[in-house]
């Protein structure tokens, strides 16, 4: 019973000695929150009389710390103190943070209320009032041994720390100049960062330096603009919009946070498993942007101190995962992100009470982050160099390869070369051979059909008897079959030219594709009294395309009666050879000794040549027997054996007949 007693009495002489003290304006700017008093008002709805009945009860406690924390609530808090001007001086109350969004300042003298000030980050400028990186009142002056009682409301849904000054315009000024040098240091960094890196990034188009510059941007703009103030610089709608959204740009800055680590580490290679951490980060980090957006500060803030520390865990964790598993230039990362990580720890245990709330931790956000910026930005410059490095070797390594390779390319040149000069005096020499051909073919077929004019016309006229007529037409029947014929394989001949030559073999009887055709050419052969042999008594099935087959056939047996004196010889044969069924076609030579047979094998030799009985041929079926046959699997085989000029090809067998 005694110690509390004791206890309550001590309380009481601590309350009066705080709320008798008198204040006076500082040159050092110390904040004054251990010689203020304070009372929560839970509704926010007291006004200043229901206030000063309050203080004459005694319920206004003492301030715990010099800067006051009153953590993450929607409450209004009233401060109160007095003061007493020092000399002939202005005073000013300076309340050294940007982001209390409503604040009340109650001046009285003697019990009366002399001046009412407002200011706030949700308020716009009021006189005597700086609304800029801070709240700076201009006090009353009206005598200078006068004491006056301050009142202060604030109000804010965020989370409140009130550091309270009360300075004279010397030290107004020298606080500002030292706040000044060390935002100015850390504002310079980030824009030299932010420039730096988009220039890397239009230079390399590396879309890590993307996200890194939009972290850079985001970051810089929540703790500039919102956290120190700044955001007066960009006008009083600008700088209400920023702090009624602050955590629109944490979450955003979050985001870019994630995509840049993800992209850095490789994470989807080096470290997958990390991937579902990442995107509960990533969906998190969305919901605070929606809280955010949505107006609820005080959830977006409770929200924003939590997942900024598992943030910060996760990307530091992930970190070491890569750079023990070979990702070496994670080594800065890690660095960068304990010094955010440390940073995180030590202003949540401020805020929760478990460390004194200073001037270094009020810092301590701004220059915890810059640091961790500028050692990501070594990181990344660590990358580039590694990259570089591997560019080196990758040249170094490609040109030894390029040089093991040249006599390989230039041997490959030469052959190619070569090859091209002579698809080249190929195409010249099919070229001239097309020229040649048109220009007989026009020839050989003007003159046949000149003359079958000409007998038409005189028969239209009268000028022919039957006899005659019978006669001329008898005549030209010869140069009409030889039309036929050269139509036929010119057909053929332009068919291969554009289509190329397509086989499609089937089994049949070559035999009986042979007697089905000297059928056809009995009456020349017996016209040139030619005896004709026949070596084929056996079936003779080969798998070849028959149309193709039956062409080669016609033109090699036109062509043996074409070139065989009359009176003379003709042999077909076939044999069995192996898996194969050799076709040979001989006639008896008129002069064996003038052929060529050189010439008549070159592959693109086309000449005029006249048979026995001057039957007209241009060289084009023979042209065509080659192509066909060598697309049947064939080759065709001239040769002369004694007084016979022989041609043969062989097909192969079909087992299925």
């Amino acid at each position: 019973m005694r110690s509390g007693i004791i206890f309550f009495i001590f309380s009481l002489l601590l309350y009066l000695n705080v709320s008798g003290q008198i204040l006076t304006p500082d040159i050092d700017n110390k904040s004054l929150g251990k010689q203020v008093t304070y009372f929560e008002d839970k509704t926010a709805s007291l006004s200043l009389g229901d206030i000063k009945n309050i203080d004459t009860q005694g319920k206004f406690s003492p301030g715990k710390q010099n800067i006051l924390n009153f953590g993450n609530t929607a409450s209004a808090f009233w401060v109160k103190f007095n003061y007493k001007r020092k000399d002939s001086s202005k005073a000013y109350l300076i309340i050294d943070v940007p982001n209390i969004e409503h604040i009340d300042c109650y001046v009285s003298h003697r019990d009366q209320l002399i001046k009412h000030l407002k200011s706030g980050s949700l308020e716009r400028n009021y006189d005597d009032v700086s609304n800029q990186s801070n709240f700076v009142f201009t006090l009353p002056d009206q005598g200078q041994a006068d004491t006056y009682t301050v009142y202060l409301r604030l109000k804010t849904n965020n989370i409140m720390l009130v550091p309270i000054k009360l300075a004279t315009t010397d030290a107004v000024v020298k606080g500002r100049e030292w706040k000044d040098r060390i935002e100015y240091v850390y504002i310079g960094i980030l824009i030299a960062l932010l420039l730096f890196n988009l220039f890397l990034y239009i230079s390399l188009s590396d879309n890590t330096y993307l996200y890194y510059v939009f972290y850079v941007l985001t970051l810089s703009i929540y703790m500039l603009a919102y956290l120190r103030g700044y955001g007066f610089v960009f006008g009083t709608d600008i700088r209400m919009l920023i702090n009624s959204y602050p955590h629109v740009f944490l979450s955003a800055s979050m985001l870019t946070a994630i995509f840049f680590s993800r992209k850095f580490l490789h994470l989807d290679e080096v470290i997958p498993g990390m991937l579902k951490a990442y995107y509960f980060l990533m969906a998190s980090a969305i919901v605070l942007f929606f809280v955010s957006i949505s107006g609820n500060k005080s959830l977006a803030a409770s929200i924003a101190q939590i997942l900024t520390f598992i943030l910060s865990v996760i990307l530091w964790s992930s970190g070491i995962m890569a750079y023990f598993r070979g990702h070496k230039a994670a080594k800065y990362y890690i660095i960068a992100w304990f010094f955010i990580l440390t940073t995180v720890v030590i202003v949540t245990l401020s805020l929760g009470n478990m460390l004194p709330t200073t001037e270094f931790t009020m810092q301590l956000v701004p220059i915890g982050s810059t640091l961790e910026l500028l050692v990501l930005s070594f990181a990344l410059g660590d990358r580039y160099k590694g990259i570089m490095k591997k560019e080196q070797r990758l040249r170094d390594e490609n040109l030894s390869l390029a040089q093991n390779q040249k006599q390989i390319l230039e041997k490959l040149v030469e052959q190619r070369t070569q090859m091209l000069s002579e698809s080249v005096k190929e195409l010249e020499t099919s070229n001239a051979v097309k020229n040649k051909l048109f220009s007989i073919i026009a020839h050989d077929l003007r003159s046949p059909l000149n003359s079958l004019m000409s007998i038409l016309s005189l028969n239209e006229m009268d000028a022919l008897s039957m006899a005659d007529l019978q006669y001329m037409l008898k005549e030209n029947k010869k140069n009409i079959e030889n039309i036929y014929n050269t139509l036929n394989n010119l057909l053929h001949w332009a068919k291969t030219q554009m289509e190329g030559i397509k086989a499609e073999p089937v089994c049949f009887d070559i035999r009986k594709s042979i007697e089905e055709l000297m059928l056809v050419y009995t009456p020349l052969i017996h016209n040139k009294e030619i005896s004709v042999l026949l070596n084929m008594d056996n079936a003779a099935p080969v798998l070849a395309d028959e149309n193709q087959v039956k062409l080669v056939l016609r033109n090699l047996i036109d062509n043996a009666i074409k070139f065989t004196p009359r009176s003379s010889k003709i042999e077909l044969s076939l044999k069995h050879i192996e898996n194969n069924i050799e076709i040979a076609i001989a006639n008896v030579a008129a002069d064996p000794s003038r052929i060529n047979i050189n010439e008549m094998i070159v592959p693109h030799a086309m000449e005029t040549t006249y048979g026995t009985e001057n039957e007209k041929g241009v060289g084009l079926g023979l042209h065509l027997c080659r192509e066909y046959i060598r697309s049947n699997g064939g080759e065709l085989n001239i040769a002369l054996q004694d007084e016979f000029i022989v041609f043969s090809f062989s097909l192969p067998k079909c087992c299925d007949y």
